[in-house]
């Protein structure tokens, strides 16, 4: 059997869907990877999503408005190729959108307040029968080209991913968000302005359809990113890059008509990253030597000398483990671990496969 690196990646992602929150914790420039947290703002609340639209948190996550002096500040061309790494696949059906915010001074000390500019999204790969299928699914990285006439200046860059499992009522899509610090070189003067900037908290109300909708019942025939447009306008969003996979393997998804058409980008370098495993040569097959049974001996009579004593432990089947956090998942098909939330939350069912912990009531 052949080993391939989407195989293991693959495999990864199943392993870490439980959980399913990601975080975007390290900047891609030209191919690239940086190392975690090293340009990108950390949060402090364990990748746990941003619900509240109107919150500062909706900028750069919870804590991410504190940590800019402590990070690195990574000089970028205007037409670079940048992007982000997760520390895990991503496990919720959803969006990814980024924006851009341009510093009143430097990006370790701005707090996002000006305002920001749509540059790049990946929504839809097909809409079936069976509903929405995202071209965000299972990811582990994605790259785009900066705009070629973006001004000079340090910049906030903003991922944000949308996870739109619990999104059939208001506030409940969750958004994953992270800000890395780029200090961009360019010639051009003409900065974004009009419908195609928003301030955040602001950008979104809530209600947009493409923030609150039943992706599950009934199937949804098409879909809407929120937000202003891409600028500059009449560009184009790339297709994704998936850690160890060619370009041209990437460029094969079909864009849907919310997504701009997909131009191949190059794939991610990520040699110190992930090891391949090679698969071991199999020695050659010896038969192994006959020897004559032994002649055979009646038994000596039987005599039991030990009776087991049945001592009930848990019940088959039972929940284990302590309460589940705010955000963690509770219940599912195939789910084997606690159904009790921490006092405040109560599980909530999304779908056959995933119940999740949310604060307050059902």
């Amino acid at each position: 059997m052949k080993i391939t690196l989407s195989t293991l990646l693959a495999t990864a992602g199943l392993l870490h869907s439980a959980s399913a929150h990601y975080c975007f914790n390290r900047l891609i420039v030209n191919d690239n990877i940086t190392s975690e947290y090293e340009y990108v703002r950390k949060n402090n609340n364990s990748n746990s999503p941003v619900t509240a639209v109107n919150s500062t948190d909706l900028r750069c996550n919870a804590g991410g408005l504190l940590t800019g002096s402590t990070t690195k500040t990574h000089s970028v061309k205007a037409g670079d190729t940048v992007g982000f790494a997760l520390d895990t696949a991503i496990g919720h059906p959803g969006p990814i959108q980024v924006y851009m915010s341009k510093a009143d001074s430097t990006a370790k000390e701005y707090d996002g307040a000006g305002e920001w500019f749509k540059i790049y999204e990946l929504g839809t790969s097909d809409i079936t029968d069976e509903g929405l299928q995202w071209a965000t699914d299972q990811i582990t990285n994605f790259t785009f080209a900066l705009p070629a006439k973006l001004p000079s200046g340090e910049y906030l860059l903003r991922a944000e991913s949308i996870a739109l499992h619990g999104a059939s009522t208001y506030g409940g899509a969750q958004f994953y968000i992270s800000c890395a610090q780029i200090s961009v070189e360019g010639t051009a003067t003409d900065a974004p302005a009009g419908d195609f900037v928003a301030k955040i908290p602001g950008v979104y109300t809530g209600n947009e359809p493409g923030i609150m909708l039943n992706i599950y019942y009934p199937v949804p025939t098409n879909y809407t990113m929120p937000g202003p447009a891409i600028w500059p306008s009449g560009s184009e969003a790339h297709a994704a890059v998936f850690v160890g996979e060619s370009a041209a393997a990437s460029a094969t998804a079909t864009p849907s008509a919310t997504t701009p058409a997909a131009a191949a980008t190059s794939a991610v370098n990520v040699a110190a990253a992930l090891t391949p495993i090679s698969t071991p040569t199999p020695a050659a097959y010896s038969a192994p030597a006959y020897s004559a049974p032994a002649a055979y001996s009646t038994p000596a009579a039987y005599s039991p000398v030990y009776t087991p004593v049945y001592t009930p432990g848990a019940t088959p089947g039972a929940s284990s483990g302590g309460a589940v956090q705010v955000y963690g998942q509770c219940g599912g098909s195939n789910y084997q671990g606690s159904t009790t939330c921490v006092s405040g939350a109560t599980c909530q069912r999304w779908n056959d496969y995933y119940s999740q912990c949310v604060a307050g009531s059902a």
